[in-house]
């Protein structure tokens, strides 16, 4: 099965990057093919696409469009998700106070379905002046259960909030089948209420669904320095819950959620442990900081059946006060490593802002359609081949090369990413074959997807919103 394009956080809160926003993209009306104005046209692409400078394999005058305007700057999430599998892809479009999910052929830009209207919950941020009756910010993930794929539109607000009530504090979710849909009022197969639990009042914090693995949407938040987590089967709606006691719900397996408990240490709890397949080079035990100790290795995210994990290096601090740290990659439900590799961490010295990611952290993974090929953040995997890149600052006897971050993986095994930090913004391209990066020319996008044929682009709008684009593999 192919699994890939779906790119999150590794940790417990979890974004999209928006690519390429070095460029904004300022399409005119013609060019915003069933848009915020037309939730429910049929969306096929009119008028002259978007200029955007793309890589060399895809063609920049093949391709589709789509504005989402309503879309702020600094949003938590950017609303689009694609399943590689069925070759769609989904966003949330607004009218108002309704949203809608509406999803495309990939390669065609053809609309296949929009929803019936949704109302998500009330705004958390009414004390900033907003209406708490207002629409809150809304995002959509792709999950995949048992072969087929799910595209669940979600958003963290506070339900029935009036002049009377104070409202509870939930993310909704609504499920979709991603295929065999068509029409312009398309019901979900579910609406689902996670109740966002805090000591204190509401959470209010970094809130987030995504594709946790095992047939499950992920529902991570934080309160503090704590973390909490839920997961919702996509194909019952049953919801799990995990509080504190269960530690860092990194994702999920078939034989239960990956964690990272408060002792050190991950694993799953009553099938495997991380300490029991440590890799060479590795310590036996990680500095919590204050002289204190603790199991070593750490899970930093589950994508694809996989736990990718770092340890704390058995050896000293190189010269210049970087370590090569361990990082391995594991089958989620065995734990047997599947690849282990040293790579030294990025000296990434400055706060990433809007332009290089909407959500503020910068870790990300990405999955080539076929599975072959697993980036996290700077490293490039080939599991087939048993091969790592590594794109941090420095490495390979390049003491002057600058740290690199991948967003995206083909089936090729060519993966794109920038230079984070970088103005005029910096798009490399990267051959897993080599591992050596390119510079791409002065004004390239990168796609954020990768699916079969196409690539998908995202790019903000001049004066607000973003654009997804659709361009063709040339």
């Amino acid at each position: 099965m192919r699994r890939a394009g779906t790119r999150v956080m590794a940790a417990v809160v979890v974004g999209l990057v928006l690519a390429g926003c070095g460029g904004s993209a300022e399409p005119d009306k013609a060019t915003r093919s069933a848009d915020a104005g037309d939730p429910k046209g049929d969306g096929q692409p009119v008028g002259p696409l978007a200029e955007l400078t793309v890589p060399a394999a895809y063609d920049a005058d093949r391709g589709w469009d789509q504005a989402l305007p309503w879309v702020r700057e600094g949003a938590e999430t950017a609303p689009v998700a694609v399943a590689p599998d069925s070759g769609t892809v989904a966003y949330v479009v607004a009218d108002q106070a309704e949203m809608y999910l509406q999803v495309r052929r990939a390669t065609t830009g053809k609309v296949l379905w929009t929803s019936a209207p949704w109302t998500p919950p009330g705004s958390l941020d009414d004390s900033a002046g907003y209406d708490p009756a207002a629409t809150a910010p809304a995002s959509v993930t792709a999950v995949d259960a048992g072969g087929r794929e799910y595209f669940v539109a979600w958003a963290h607000g506070l339900d029935g909030k009036d002049e009377l009530h104070d409202g509870k504090e939930i993310v909704q979710a609504v499920v979709y089948a991603a295929d065999g849909n068509s029409g312009n009022a398309v019901a979900p197969l579910r609406t689902v209420d996670v109740p966002v639990e805090a000591d204190n009042g509401t959470a209010q914090g970094e809130t987030v669904v995504r594709d946790g693995g095992a047939g499950q949407a992920l529902v991570s938040w934080t309160e503090g320095y704590k973390s909490r987590a839920a997961a919702i089967d996509v194909t019952s709606g049953k919801v799990t819950t995990y509080g504190e006691d269960a530690g860092t719900v990194v994702g999920l397996s078939g034989r239960g959620p990956v964690t990272n408990p408060s002792g050190g240490g991950f694993g799953v709890s009553g099938s495997w442990v991380g300490t029991d397949v440590a890799p060479k080079g590795a310590a036996a035990e990680q500095s919590a900081g204050f002289g204190s100790e603790l199991a070593n290795g750490t899970a930093q995210t589950v994508t694809d059946g996989k736990v990718v994990a770092y340890w704390a290096p058995s050896k000293d601090a190189n010269e210049d006060g970087s370590e090569e740290t361990v990082r391995t990659v594991h089958d989620a439900a065995t734990g047997k490593v599947l690849l282990s590799a040293e790579c030294r961490d990025r000296t990434l010295t400055q706060t990433f802002d809007s332009d290089d990611t909407v959500l503020g952290d910068s870790i990300l993974t990405s999955v080539s359609p076929n599975g072959r090929y697993l980036s996290y953040g700077w490293m490039l995997f080939d599991l087939q081949k048993g091969s790592v890149a590594c794109l941090a600052k420095g490495v390979g006897g390049d003491e002057g090369r600058k740290d690199m971050l991948i967003d995206s993986v083909r089936d090729d095994g060519t993966a794109y990413g920038t230079v984070p930090g970088s103005h005029p913004r910096v798009a490399v391209e990267i051959p897993a074959s080599t591992g050596t990066p390119k510079a791409l020319p002065t004004g390239t996008e990168v796609p954020a997807y990768t699916p079969a044929g196409v690539g998908i682009f995202l790019t903000w709008i001049e004066g607000g919103g973003i654009l997804v684009s659709g361009r063709a593999e040339s």
